[in-house]
């Protein structure tokens, strides 16, 4: 068996896999020993599974290569679910890789067994199983369903799939082992998404009525799709919206309190044509007005066939890949003038962003005036990655403050609160770039497992906010007015992230009061190695702080 691991391993280098998170196990042992002995692969050892299938994800967004997973058989498999499940609709490619009991062993009784087969749904692009058995028919069998399912993950849009591979003992090198016919890569060239000549007169007749044009980028993590949504917002004349999590450099970056607070004309921020394209969004208000906007054209550009409508309103689905979209329509010859649209846009920005400077100026202790004065002090080729719940929408609000250059990741495929460390933790590992984790205290102390291993790097830097409790159902009055919400909703606790630190090495700080602010986020930016700034507030002042900054002063 070990022989055709060999090859497998040798296939995944072949097909740029250059990197493969191994969990300890007995049955997967003949996997564990063909990577790590292949000299071109990079392997890590994450125990804890559910840990190590984010940290298989962090490596694979960063560096943008497929990354492979392992594990051995039974619950060990189910654990790597929530981060499969992620890694689907983040469209992140991963190569999971469980290894199993052969058939006449599920369900009787023998140890770490459970059904394996399809255990992740419809949360992987294709399932497939190996044959346990060692013929050379066999061999041929692995040989074709590896290159079918390696490539898949790397075909847009990428995502997970999963190989299932039944191993009977022994698990270790033997020497009576048959030779098997060499393994060929088999390569696959996807077709090329073109723009047809009528979809680009339907563009240009589309501009000369409809003056008033939003282009809405969803979360994305490519530079250069940044720049050209950029570039073909100015030249046609569109505002150009999105989330902290589009790493773009929108037009409006104050979109929760815009959309929250628009005046009474606010019919004429409605568009006559929307152009969309990324994944989700995160800010609620923006949601909400698109929904109501009753928009009657809506282009929709994303690499795959399934229609996704989050604003009801696609008028056409346009599959090709966005880049390339971008690249065909910025060719056309078309003359634009400035028009009223987007200056009524700047305008409004510019008088929110004003606003959101008096209110955050003022000397007061909470997470999002600790957050507003850590923004604006980070590296501007930072990465920010943001734990779920009230975190990220912390920082949407802050991002008219931040640097163009940083690039801001969130675990937003499933949006749960567990896995966003471990996650941090393999991003940090794929790139030179210093590493912000900024999570809720529940989100740590749920993944503090993201610390037990041997892989934090220098690079990484955790900032946990603590209020002792997930405040995001103590800003809506449903929750609060239940008997169950202290323990039940809000779910009180009053760990620290100290001793989790010092476990693991860290440099642990402190923030309980403002004065401490400018001198304690200094020394964090300065410590040498990783470390851990845990900042601690009273929850019901975050509450306050955070909704009055979306009441007018006039």
């Amino acid at each position: 068996m070990i022989k055709r691991f060999q090859q497998l391993a040798q296939l995944c280098v072949d097909k740029g896999i250059r990197k493969v998170v191994i969990c300890p196990g007995s049955r997967n042992a003949a996997l564990t020993i063909a990577f790590t002995a292949h000299s071109e692969l990079e392997c890590f050892s994450v125990s804890d599974e559910r840990s190590a299938a984010y940290f298989a994800l962090g490596l694979a967004q960063e560096s943008g290569q497929i990354v492979a997973l392992t594990c051995t058989s039974g619950t060990a498999a189910l654990n790597f679910g929530p981060a499969v499940a992620e890694a689907y609709f983040l469209q992140i490619p991963l190569l999971i890789l469980t290894a199993d009991r052969p058939a006449e062993w599920i369900n009787q009784y023998d140890g770490q067994t459970i059904f394996q087969e399809n255990v992740y749904g419809k949360h992987v692009k294709k399932f497939a199983q190996w044959l346990p058995d060692l013929s050379e028919e066999s061999n041929a069998f692995a040989a074709r369903i590896s290159n079918e399912l390696i490539n898949l993950a790397q075909i847009a849009p990428c995502g997970p799939v999963h190989m299932n591979i039944p191993i009977r003992e022994p698990f270790y090198p033997d020497e009576l082992e048959p030779e098997f016919s060499f393994w060929r890569n088999v390569k696959l060239e996807q077709a090329s998404s073109r723009i047809s000549h009528n979809r680009k007169e339907q563009f240009v007749e589309i501009l000369r009525n409809a003056p008033k044009r939003i282009l809405l980028i969803g979360q994305q993590f490519d530079p250069d799709l940044a720049q050209l949504a950029r570039r073909f917002a100015q030249k046609f004349g569109f505002v150009l919206l999105g989330d902290s999590i589009s790493n773009v450099d929108s037009l409006i970056r104050t979109q929760d309190i815009l959309f929250k607070n628009l005046p009474e004309e606010e019919a004429a921020f409605v568009p006559d044509f929307l152009l969309s394209m990324g994944m989700s969004i995160i800010s609620k208000p923006l949601k909400l007005f698109l929904r109501n906007a009753q928009i009657e054209t809506h282009w929709h550009i994303q690499n795959g066939n399934d229609l996704i409508d989050p604003f009801l309103s696609i008028s056409d689905q346009i599959v090709s890949d966005p880049k390339a979209f971008f690249e065909a329509l910025l060719l056309l010859e078309y003359p634009y003038a400035e028009t009223k649209y987007v200056s009524l846009w700047q305008a409004a920005e510019e008088k929110w962003k004003t606003h959101l400077l008096e209110k955050l100026s003022a000397p007061h202790y909470s997470h999002i005036h600790f957050l507003y004065r850590f923004v604006q002090q980070i590296p501007a080729d930072a990465v920010l990655h943001l734990g779920n719940s009230m975190t990220v929408r912390y920082v949407n609000l802050l991002s008219a403050f931040l640097p163009n250059e940083t690039k801001i990741y969130c675990n937003r495929g499933t949006s749960g609160i567990d896995g966003s460390l471990s996650t941090a933790v393999g991003q940090a590992l794929a790139t030179d770039r210093t590493v912000y984790c900024i999570l809720g205290d529940l989100s740590f102390q749920y993944d503090k497992n993201a610390m037990w291993n041997n892989h934090l790097p220098a690079n990484l830097k955790i900032i946990v906010l603590n209020n002792a409790g997930g405040i995001i159902f103590g800003m809506i009055d449903g929750p609060r007015k239940q008997a169950a919400y202290t323990d039940y909703f809000k779910t009180t606790q009053n760990q620290t992230a100290e001793f989790a630190a010092h476990s693991a090495g860290l440099k642990y700080t402190k923030i309980t009061d403002f004065a401490q602010i400018e001198t304690e986020i200094r020394n964090f930016q300065q410590a040498a190695d990783s470390a851990l700034l845990e900042v601690f507030t009273d929850s019901e002042k975050d509450i306050k702080e955070y909704k009055e900054l979306f009441k007018l002063n006039y």
